[in-house]
């Protein structure tokens, strides 16, 4: 009798992890970005599936001393996302909705996709 209640204690504990969702999952979709090199050349690149609640740093512009901020992002996720003008998720944000998108003018060196 004993073996079963904790048997059933153990399937209800293992069913409950599995259910509850972890503190960042994969969205699907796009966060595209465009930054400059040093040689002063633009290019486009991109995130595909980020995670939500994640800050993520702009690989090409997460050195505030020695790399120009990237900018221009698009939004191409189902959730909002909000860019932060420094690395870290730190600084001056703006959210750009679902399919939203930025101009040249709006620099940012770390994002984060937020979730509904």
């Amino acid at each position: 009798m004993r073996l079963r209640a904790i048997a059933f204690a153990a399937t209800c504990a293992l069913t409950f992890l599995l259910a509850t969702p972890g503190s960042a999952s994969a969205i699907a979709g796009e966060f595209r970005y465009k930054y400059i090199d040093a040689a002063g050349d633009t290019h486009p690149d991109k995130f595909s599936d980020p995670a939500a609640n994640d800050c993520i740093d702009i690989p090409q512009a997460d050195d505030p001393e020695t790399e120009q901020s990237a900018h221009s992002p698009f939004n191409h996720t189902g959730y909002r996302a909000k860019v932060f003008a420094a690395p870290d998720c730190e600084g001056t944000a703006y959210v750009l909705a679902s399919e939203g998108k930025g101009g040249t003018d709006m620099k940012f060196r770390s994002f984060m996709i937020l979730p509904r």
